[in-house]
């Protein structure tokens, strides 16, 4: 009887001690972050040029969709945005395959405040960056600009939710987006290598929208279904051996994605399976 009385003590004790380490729960928390789509193969990044818009259009708004966590809001709440620097590992590798060398390095050609985007601070931002009070969602701008820059070069923006002194930034994968801006082909976030058979190149893009009239941007490729892609393999396959023959016919090699590089050549899968 007495050993049992001790161990329900010893219970009683170890469970009151679990409970004091655990995290008080906050009941007032209220958070925010985007909605990703989880069915892209690089939910974070996103694409975005002014290739085919009037040459009077300087500036365009992509849009972004967040959702509270916790609380549902009372009362109109801030959202921050914040640029943060985008790096990348590089890595060196030894005639077995391991890795010798490794460093992290600044990405280049980010987007400038200003240049390429409409700071996040500018008072144009402020009515957009706000979650309404019963808000399940709300739709939030990123104003881009057409830069001169642009017309040959792409430029990434790398941004992020922060803590505003009303909500807290959400899960940490869910809070920062890429986005790469230009003025030229560039490569869509919802490229995908398999199904195009090769890496992006801006002379595969090109032959793309040339033969279809399709942009071949993300909003398009978000649209095609299995019969859609199994159809266009089958428009770009015959016109890529029109293409091919008719230069061959004056001297010309094939399509390549790098044009000195014959290892290059374009081709595309026959089949789509996903």
């Amino acid at each position: 009887m007495i050993r049992k009385f001790i161990l329900s003590i010893s219970v009683a004790l170890g469970c009151l001690a679990c409970e004091e380490s655990l995290p008080k729960y906050n009941t007032d928390w209220i958070g925010v972050q985007f909605v990703l789509d989880n069915s892209s193969l690089n939910p974070n990044e996103y694409a975005y040029s002014f290739i085919g818009q009037d040459e009077t259009v300087t500036q365009d708004t992509v849009w972004f969709t967040v959702r509270p966590l916790g609380l549902v809001p009372d009362h109109s709440c801030r959202i921050k945005l914040e640029q943060y620097e985008g790096t990348e590992w590089r890595f060196e590798y030894g005639a077995d395959g391991g890795v010798v060398d490794s460093v992290l390095r600044v990405i280049p050609r980010q987007a400038e405040p200003g240049v390429h985007y409409v700071p996040f601070d500018d008072e144009r931002m402020a009515p957009w960056l706000t979650l309404e009070p019963g808000e399940m969602e709300a739709r939030i701008p990123v104003i881009v600009l057409r830069d001169e820059t642009l017309s040959d070069t792409t430029y990434t923006l790398f941004f992020r939710i922060a803590d505003s002194e009303d909500l807290y930034a959400g899960v940490e994968e869910l809070c920062s987006v890429e986005l790469r801006i230009a003025d030229c082909l560039s490569r869509p976030s919802a490229w995908n290598d398999w199904f195009f058979a090769g890496t992006w190149s801006a002379m595969r893009h090109e032959f793309m929208i040339e033969v279809t009239g399709e942009p071949w941007d993300d909003e398009f490729i978000g649209t095609l279904t299995l019969d859609d892609k199994n159809y266009y393999l089958y428009v770009f396959n015959r016109e890529l051996k029109r293409v091919n023959a008719e230069r061959a016919a004056q001297g010309l090699p094939p399509l390549r994605d790098n044009p000195d590089d014959a290892a290059t050549e374009i081709t595309f899968s026959t089949v789509a399976f996903f």
